[in-house]
């Protein structure tokens, strides 16, 4: 059939150019295995999709990869977001723009809660956020009157609510999701009303967040599948340990009783009298029974027919479970891309390790970042001024701010540096640069500024760059600005 379509595409006509937009490469959602609306790509059962869902909301629970996806989702939620003009529409987008930066805090919630429930695809590997809008006026709550239509509120498509995905009939377009309707219910009804009902959300109303989507899964891949063996391998060894710690600290309890007790012929009583010790030992392993009544009975030779011993287990170990559990956290944070967690816990890292390892996480953030910041401006800017009557061939975009964070120091000592050599173009947006960079408030509103005023402006301008300088002895001048000062302070020139 390829061979044919190949013949037929050399001698096309005019009238069979349509021809060329039949997409003929796949055959379903981008070769994606789904059944009955739920994803069968994984092998592992534990991490098969809605399964999965429970799984990781147990890793969630580990201490190890809450901090580090904590950390990581912090991150995000702090950086800055912008709306930005595209070059040469400045004059026609500019009242749009000013529109959108008023829906970012037109909402029921703050952006930043937006932001951080969207983030919620870096630990689920995906996250439906729906969009509901409202007619901008007093009546419904909005802080303007204009009559535009606004952005009510971003909510997320809980994960576990996700009940399974549609496609179309030829399996290529994602049209929705179906969610399970668990209806909350107040203080009188005391219970929430849980039926299997599903309610269809089509794909039109909500964004869907993903973290490195295999085959275009609507679900993503969550990197929790990248450390789920070692964190499986890292709980059974914390359970074991803190059962060999209980047993030493308890010791082993040891119940001595006369063979017929627990021999196939046993009576009725002394079947009856082994099951009862075996109960007890149970409860006093658990903490539940403290101690244990034996009654006072010999035999023939004068020995106690039941006696009662606490045997001491400690001894050393051919290998250190401590160990292994610290290599199986090493792992687990390396996979989760936030090394600097375990940096100097064991003694051991530098100031630049750690540096070069906040550049690690630094760049899987602005990973995450780009794929809100792409969802935002794909989806739901084009939808917003689609339902206002606007055109949608030029829209201003969402960006975010710089993620990862400047030394100071080291910037400092590059602009001094490249200054002094007159490299460096004396402008507003240079100066706005370097008060951004600093922390200060905006020089210069108006970019168009002349460097004159800019000089004129400056506290204390003046440039000695190539100029010579007076020596210490005040005589004459020297053509090197490091002249007579031999201070350590003074390498950085």
């Amino acid at each position: 059939m390829a061979e044919k379509d190949e013949k037929e595409n050399v001698s096309l006509g005019r009238g069979d150019i349509p021809v060329l937009r039949i997409e003929k490469g796949r055959t379903s959602y981008n070769g994606l295995k789904a059944l009955a609306g739920l994803i069968e790509e994984e092998c592992n059962w534990d991490l098969k999709w809605p399964e999965c869902i429970t799984t990781y909301k147990a890793m969630l629970k580990d201490a190890t990869i809450a901090s580090s996806l904590n950390l990581m989702e912090m991150q995000i939620a702090k950086v800055n977001w912008k709306i930005k003009i595209p070059e040469g529409h400045e004059e026609d987008l500019w009242d749009k723009t000013k529109f959108v930066e008023s829906c970012m805090n037109d909402m029921e919630h703050s952006w930043t809660d937006f932001i951080r429930q969207a983030t919620s695809f870096n630990r689920f590997g995906f996250a439906p956020v729906e969009k509901v809008y409202r007619k901008r006026s007093r009546g419904t709550g909005s802080r303007y009157n204009d009559g535009l239509y606004g952005i009510k509120e971003l909510p997320l498509i809980t994960q576990d609510s996700v009940a399974g995905w549609e496609w179309d009939a030829a399996g290529r377009r994602l049209t929705g999701l179906h969610q399970y309707r668990n209806i909350p219910k107040g203080k009188d009804n005391k219970v929430y009303e849980y039926t299997t009902d599903t309610q269809f959300i089509r794909r039109e109303k909500f964004m869907l967040f993903r973290a490195d989507p295999v085959k275009d899964s609507p679900i993503g891949s969550s990197p929790l599948n990248n450390v789920y063996m070692a964190w499986r391998y890292k709980t059974e060894l914390e359970r074991q340990e803190s059962l060999g710690i209980a047993t030493d600290v308890r010791g082993m309890k040891v119940i001595y009783l006369p063979p017929q007790y627990m021999s196939a012929t046993a009576t009725e009583e002394e079947k009856e009298t082994y099951e009862a010790f075996q109960r007890a030992l149970a409860l006093m392993h658990s903490g539940e029974q403290s101690g244990i009544i034996l009654p006072r009975i010999y035999d023939d030779s004068g020995k106690p027919l039941f006696e009662f011993e606490v045997k001491s287990v400690t001894g050393t170990a051919t290998y250190d479970v401590s160990e292994v559990i610290a290599r199986y956290r090493r792992e687990i944070v390396t996979g989760l891309l936030t090394p600097m967690m375990i940096i100097g816990q064991d003694g051991s890292g530098s100031f630049a390790l750690a540096e070069s390892l906040e550049n690690i996480t630094a760049t899987i953030v602005e990973a995450r970042l780009t794929e809100i910041r792409d969802i935002l401006n794909h989806d739901l800017i084009p939808q917003l001024f689609a339902i206002n009557g606007w055109s949608t061939e030029h829209l201003p975009y969402f960006e975010f701010e710089e993620v990862q964070r400047t030394n100071l120091n080291d910037w400092s000592s590059a602009i001094q540096r490249i200054a002094s050599n007159g490299l460096i173009k004396l402008d507003a947006d240079t100066i706005n640069t370097i008060h951004s960079k600093l922390g200060l408030n905006t020089a210069y509103d108006d970019i168009e500024v002349s460097v004159e005023d800019i000089r004129a402006n400056a506290t204390n301008f003046k440039s000695n760059s190539g100029e010579g300088m007076v020596s210490p002895t005040g005589e004459g001048t020297s053509t090197s600005p490091s002249a007579g000062d031999s201070s350590i302070a003074n390498k950085e020139n």
